[in-house]
């Protein structure tokens, strides 16, 4: 890659670890300096690659923001991942420290640390399955250190390059790396009985990774033998205890320091002795209180030009959702780094065009409306967010717990918008209360839409008012630009005791 172009969005690529086909692993600096590890694939090749699970890119997508959301001390964290010039992308925390495959170069592990190794790795592949995430490359490479300090790399790479794999392909996996690891202490009678039944059994004895961990976990009790006698001491000391800081030491230590310090003052009351412990271990001890996913939420609303949703998942922060160009990228970035002290939390974010800010930022009071709605308006590509070709735009819409009358428009990436409802042959844009509307469908007669070039991240709009925003029915097709100043002056008409406006986004992907 030339020097010019070293740079991924906000990421700046120091240098190429690993190649496994159209995959690169880097190592980078986000825009802060922070050290990561990024995995990408050119879009054109994600897309092009067959998928069990139906499009690859939306199966990208689904497995990357799965992945967001483990939380395992054994998996390092996504903090990132999306799609920019072209590029499918997952950033992940860095990890140190040798790969397994390099320590066992140097000879075999011994039974404690195998064991303790397996228990953790098959820990986090169980916590992972549990996800619905797959690794589908685990071996010695993608492990780091070994015993209780093991980790697991990997599993942000699952989500561009396994589209074949399952949690089955995992645990063949794990079984191979239980044999390499354990086939050194063969000789040990336990070791031999769980190695037979690994290789003659296999998914029968262990159909899943807690199944084989709850083995492995047994070999460690009979290593273990039985607990050691305590010591024998031919001479008592007195036992004192000196409180310090809030913490008790105590022991022969204590003993030595008060059999060289003058005699001790007669003992307090008993009432005395417990108000005085409980004094020294009163201590505060500080802690970052974390602010209500509330709160992060609504600090990230005065980001202009994003779609955004803040959760918790298993105590972590996710943020999640696209934003119209790297600077709302950036800004977003920021504002979590300043509002959620105290979080461990992942970014899942789609980077769009810029041009996406205007209609965004045109109907955000609108955007902001329906999401404080028990009952929202919706509106629902049947196809999947990712369309290619020829493929059919088919859309559901459904209207709030109020009657409304629909303007759903389409923005290209050519920077023109279609007008979907109404239209020149279909103006029946009225919706009960929570009723239903198809549009695009195959029946005789029904107006249909179909995927052309130009490609790219594309946005469908749905707006729902009282009545028709437009007084007549606007040309099929026109630039966004003539349309979004005519509506934003419609918007800012509206009547103060109007029921405010409502709208909803969703951005579609679309490909050759």
């Amino acid at each position: 890659m030339a020097d010019t172009e070293r740079r991924l969005g906000r990421y700046r690529l120091l240098d190429q670890i690993e190649r496994d086909g159209d995959a690169r692993l880097y190592r980078a600096l986000d825009a802060d300096g922070r050290s990561v590890i990024l995995w990408t694939v050119p879009l054109a090749c994600l897309c092009a690659a067959p998928s069990v699970e139906g499009d690859a890119l939306e199966r990208f997508r689904h497995m990357a923001a799965a992945a967001a959301r483990l939380v395992h001390p054994a998996i390092p964290a996504v903090l990132a991942s999306g799609e920019h010039a072209g590029i499918a992308f997952v950033a992940t925390a860095p990890v140190e420290g040798p790969t397994l495959a390099t320590r066992l170069k140097t000879g075999p592990v011994i039974l404690e640390d195998s064991v303790a190794t397996l228990d953790r790795v098959l820990d986090a592949l169980g916590a992972a399955h549990r996800a619905g995430v797959v690794h589908g490359a685990l071996d010695t490479k993608a492990i780091h250190r070994s015993g209780a300090a093991a980790m697991v790399t990997g599993f942000g790479r699952g989500a561009l390059t396994a589209s074949y794999a399952n949690p089955r392909d995992d645990l063949d996996a794990a079984r191979r790396l239980a044999e390499r690891l354990l086939t050194d202490h063969a000789d040990r009678p336990e070791v031999a009985a769980l190695l037979a039944r690994v290789r003659d059994d296999g998914t029968d004895a262990f159909p899943d990774a807690a199944a084989l961990r709850c083995a492995v976990c047994e070999l460690g009790k009979a290593s273990a033998g039985p607990p050691a006698a305590p010591p024998r001491h031919d001479r008592h000391w007195p036992m004192w205890t000196i409180w310090l800081g809030g913490l008790a030491l105590a022991g022969a230590g204590a003993a030595v320091v008060a059999l060289h310090s003058p005699a001790p003052s007669p003992p307090l009351p008993q009432s005395e002795m417990q108000a005085a412990a409980r004094s020294a271990l009163s201590f505060p001890v500080p802690t970052t209180r974390r602010p209500p996913i509330a709160a992060v939420a609504q600090a990230l609303r005065s980001v202009n030009c994003t779609l955004l949703t803040v959760e918790d998942v298993n105590g972590r922060l996710l943020v999640s959702g696209t934003v119209a160009g790297e600077q709302a990228g950036g800004a977003v970035r920021d504002t979590v780094g300043a509002n959620a002290a105290g979080w461990d939390y992942g970014l899942d974010l789609v980077t769009a065009d810029a041009q996406f800010c205007v209609p965004l930022d045109t109907v955000a009071a609108a955007l902001d409306a329906n999401r404080r709605l028990e009952m929202p308006l919706a509106a629902t590509v049947t196809e999947g967010p990712a369309l290619n070709a020829g493929d059919s735009l088919a859309l559901e819409i459904r209207a709030p717990a109020r009657p409304v009358v629909l303007q759903v428009d389409y923005f290209t990436i050519d920077g023109s918008v279609v007008h979907l409802l109404p239209n020149p042959s279909d103006q029946g844009t009225a919706l009960a209360a929570g009723a239903l509307r198809r549009l695009g469908g195959r029946a005789e007669g029904e107006r249909r839409w179909t995927v052309g070039p130009p490609y790219g991240t594309e946005m469908l709009l749905t707006i729902a008012t009282p009545e028709p925003l437009f007084p007549t029915v606007r040309p099929e097709q026109e630039q966004a630009a003539d349309y979004l100043a005519a509506l934003a002056r419609v918007l800012a008409s509206l009547p103060d005791d109007a029921p405010a406006p409502l709208a909803t986004v969703r951005f579609i992907t679309t490909g050759p």
